[in-house]
């Protein structure tokens, strides 16, 4: 029989000590997840994560097994962040992130050889983030993210002094960072998909402005793209002259664009963040360019606060507009900036932006409604193209000069302008005249094209030194109509036989 050597004592006996051997375990794995004490793992948690000035608070957990655990309301605290006023005065801004649900997954055979090596996942309301792969081997610690789905971005941990919120569509995070030297000596990639980006409230402080606080600003979609590493290894800088500094590492700002109703920012693909070998991130030197746009209806926004109505944003139109270093970095819509200097201390000055429009697009501009009047009420008899307004009669000169009318300037298009193509006469048509009234005391009827409105010229208002004078009803662009100036003064009518004269027939 092809199994008769497990009939052997000596078979036997190894089985019999190995199924000891594994229902040990398993009765020790049981015994030590349902009686282990989780909330003095829990408190011992809670004090190695809280250093640094970092506060860890963690509301329950249960184990999954000897190296997995779920947390539930992890809570954590950072320093609050402290701005300088122009007067002097530190502002401090809290910072905080909450999570509903943290996975956490450790593996023992690594741990068992001095390594690290841990698996999160990360769930908050219907958004998972993860897993996000830590493993820490030989002094370099390694990041991975390749999943995000509808993650919310912490509305209470303000980037760069303002806080957002907003969803994470996709992400991939690469990271290979060297804790002895830093990111000088790190290298990694980032690319962050968001939809619904909001800046809540953002404030902007400036030296000679002060600090002048916003509404909420829709910024929409975010698209980032970000490289760190040495400037030699990056395709977008092959062939610029290598730096009197040497193989510098740099974070290269690659793509970075925000498309949304109340504003639109792109950032120039140039912009990077050089790192300096053994100082902090923010005493990295930064040299960024970017453009960016403000939609009328954000600037015009009104806030209610209490029986208070305010437009906080009405300030921005008459800075861009009255500045004159902004008039001068203005490129169509959109507006240019470049800040320089150290990253946490950065010195932003207005530049003529180098994006140009193909790269960059202006928010809508909200058209005002425009008032259609009202139609004519319709006559019993048979209905007819309805003819132009009859031009009043010039008065003498005596006479003062009629009020300018109020109603809207009418729209002459381009092609109404008389040019040096010629344009055919439209076709005329006399219309019929009307039975219920009595016919018209010398006054000749006026013919006008079919189903064909002009604008009455009488109503463009003309210039000052020119109003005393009677307004002339021309057409633009198209032969006058026989009959329609009634009456003539006695120095401009023509003698008696002579043809009027038509504009646009002169040579």
């Amino acid at each position: 029989m092809t199994f008769d050597w497990l009939k052997k004592p000596v078979v036997q006996r190894v089985g019999r000590i190995a199924g000891y051997v594994v229902f040990g375990m398993v009765v020790f794995t049981i015994a030590t997840i349902v009686t282990f004490p989780t909330p003095k793992l829990k408190s011992y948690l809670e004090n190695r994560l809280s250093t640094g000035g970092r506060i860890v608070r963690i509301s329950d957990m249960s184990l999954r097994g000897l190296a997995s655990a779920r947390l539930f309301g992890v809570a954590l605290e950072l320093p609050p962040a402290q701005h300088t006023l122009p007067d002097g005065q530190i502002e401090t801004q809290k910072r905080r992130l909450a999570l509903d649900q943290v996975d956490v997954s450790v593996g023992l055979f690594r741990l068992l050889f001095g390594g690290l090596s841990v698996e999160l996942t990360i769930h908050d309301g219907d958004g998972v983030l993860g897993p996000l792969r830590l493993v820490r081997s030989g002094g370099r610690i390694t990041a991975s993210l390749d999943t995000v789905r509808d993650f919310p971005i912490p509305d209470e941990l303000p980037l760069f002094g303002v806080r957002f919120d907003g969803r994470l569509q996709e992400a991939r995070i690469r990271l290979d960072y060297d804790e002895k030297a830093g990111l000088a000596e790190s290298t990694g990639d980032v690319e962050l998909k968001g939809s619904g980006i909001r800046a809540i409230q953002p404030t902007l402080r400036s030296r000679a402005q002060g600090n002048v606080t916003l509404s909420d600003a829709s910024l929409g979609a975010l698209v980032l793209e970000v490289h760190l590493g040495k400037r030699s290894n990056m395709g977008a800088f092959k062939a610029d002259r290598r730096s009197p500094l040497g193989d510098e590492t740099l974070v290269h700002l690659a793509r970075a664009e925000l498309d949304g109703n109340d504003i639109k920012a792109l950032v120039e693909g140039q912009s990077t963040i050089r790192l300096a070998p053994g100082k902090p991130l923010g005493e990295s030197q930064l040299n960024l360019e970017a453009a960016f746009s403000f939609a009328d209806a954000f600037i015009d926004r009104k806030v209610k606060s209490g029986a208070e109505v305010r437009t906080p944003n009405a300030f921005l139109r008459t800075l861009l507009s009255m500045d004159p270093r902004w008039r001068n970095a203005q490129s169509g819509n959109y507006w240019g900036v470049v800040c320089t200097g150290m990253l946490s201390r950065p010195v932003c000055n207005p530049k003529k932006p180098a994006i140009r429009g193909g790269d960059f697009k202006a928010p809508p501009k909200e058209e005002p409604e425009v008032e259609e009047p009202a139609a004519p009420a319709p006559t019993p008899s048979a209905p007819a193209p309805a003819p132009r307004p009859t031009p009043a009669a010039p008065t003498p000169r005596t006479t003062a000069a009629p009020a300018p009318s109020t109603a809207p300037l009418p729209v002459i298009p381009p092609s109404a302008v008389p040019g040096p193509a010629p344009m055919l006469p439209a076709p005329q048509l006399t219309p019929p005249p009307r039975r219920d009234l009595p016919p018209p005391v010398e006054t000749p009827q006026i013919e006008a094209p079919p189903q064909v409105q002009a604008a009455p010229i009488d109503q463009v208002n003309a210039p000052m030194e020119v109003r005393t004078a009677p307004l002339r009803p021309t057409v633009i662009g198209r032969a006058r109509l026989r009959g329609m100036a009634a009456e003539e003064e006695a120095g401009d009518s023509p003698a008696e036989g002579e043809a009027p004269s038509v504009p646009g027939e002169e040579e």
